[in-house]
Order: structure tokens, then sequence, then C-alpha cells
């Protein structure tokens, strides 16, 4: 288990590494925030985030947002649409949201914003094979709403975003990875050391036996 463990975080650490090879250092933040900034004046909206996925956790998590401080919104996969997002793969524009229940009635109250319209799309990773964040775009100005030009432009840029968002979800893969590993080996350590004392304790037992018999 911890050789299978190891080879795991191994593969991830190598996959990382070829990722932030390709970036400059530091840089994956900054580019995020610069697009966080740009996206909603091209789309004329009011705020735009960037999550990670943390499927290990079934939760979302905020990396960089208009007005929010990372990971200063964390939501469920479950009953959310990011979340859904992420678990479909697919796009979603969704409007009239004041009047319907959610995740974003949570953080509406949290953050002080109210959350109207939305379109979010996902970011996948470079080979396809997973759903490593994605891209939401909040409330249409001027009484507009999200179509499908937003939503091709949003999914071009969800391409620029591969390599940054998924140096990130690898990273935290790997920390989870390493977590597991240590938890392992010191669950394996107390149980031979429960194992050696107990056997101790079976050997004295018939050491004292024994004596105690002799001396009868």
């Amino acid at each position: 288990m911890l050789s299978d463990a190891k080879l795991q975080l191994e593969e991830l650490s190598s996959k990382q590494q070829a990722l932030i090879g390709e970036l400059e250092p530091q840089s994956e933040s900054k580019l995020l925030e610069f697009y966080v900034r740009l996206i909603p004046r091209v789309l004329d909206a009011q705020r735009c985030s960037v999550f990670i996925h943390d499927p290990a956790n079934g939760k979302v998590w905020l990396k960089a947002g208009t007005g929010v401080t990372e990971r200063g919104i964390e939501v469920s996969v479950k009953d959310s649409i990011v979340g859904d997002v992420i678990a479909s793969g697919k796009p979603v524009i969704a409007i009239d949201l004041v009047s319907r229940d959610g995740a974003h009635k949570t953080v509406d109250t949290t953050t002080g914003f109210r959350t109207q319209d939305v379109i979010c799309v996902p970011i996948h990773a470079k080979d396809r094979t997973k759903i490593t964040g994605a891209i939401e775009v909040l409330n249409k100005n001027s009484g507009g709403k999200f179509n499908e030009q937003d939503q091709a432009f949003l999914e071009e840029t969800a391409e620029h975003f591969q390599s940054a968002v998924e140096s990130i979800f690898l990273t935290q893969e790997a920390v989870g990875m390493g977590r597991k590993l240590v938890n392992t080996a010191t669950n394996a350590i107390v149980a031979a050391v429960v194992v050696v004392f107990g056997s101790g304790v079976f050997m004295f037992s018939l050491i004292y036996m024994a004596v105690a018999s002799r001396l009868e």
C-alpha cells in the first residue's frame, strides 16, 4: 500500500514539474488574477471567479475572484452551479437566481453581493481526462443576459488556463496524497508497536507462570 502511494505521489510530482516548466515561477496566480480583471470588462459583467476542484473533499474553492480573497469562497460540488459544471463537464447559463435557492445564496450572504445571472464553464486538464476547475462570471450589466457568444469566449479562455489550473490541482492532490501516506505509515507503526507490545506481554505472562510454578 505504501509503495503504491509513493508511486502515485511521484507521478503527481513529475506531472506538476512538467507543467511548472511551462510557466514562470509564481505566474499561475498572476495569470489568473489578470484574467479575473479582464473577463468582466470583455463580457460587460460585474464579477469573475476561477475555482479549483477538490475531488478528495467533494468541494470547489476559489483561487482568484473579483472582490474576494483566495479560498474566500468554498462550496460543495453538490448543490452549487460551479459544482454541477465540474461534475458534468458542461457549461451552464443560469438566470433569475435571486428567486432560486442554492449555494449562491449562502455565498451572497457572506460576501454581501447579489447574484442574479451566472455563466460558468469547466476547465479541463490538458489530457482532457479530468475537470480541474471552472470559470464563473456573474451579472451582465444594464440588464443584459449571457449568451452563446459569451460561452464561446469563456471556453476559449479556459484553454489558456489549463496549465496554471492543473498545476494548482496537482499540488493540492499531491498534498492530500502525502497526508494519506503519512497517516498510513503512522497507522502501520502503531499497529507494529501494538503487536510487539502484545507479544511482550504474552511472553512475560509465560515467564511469570513458569517462575511461579517453580516457587510453589
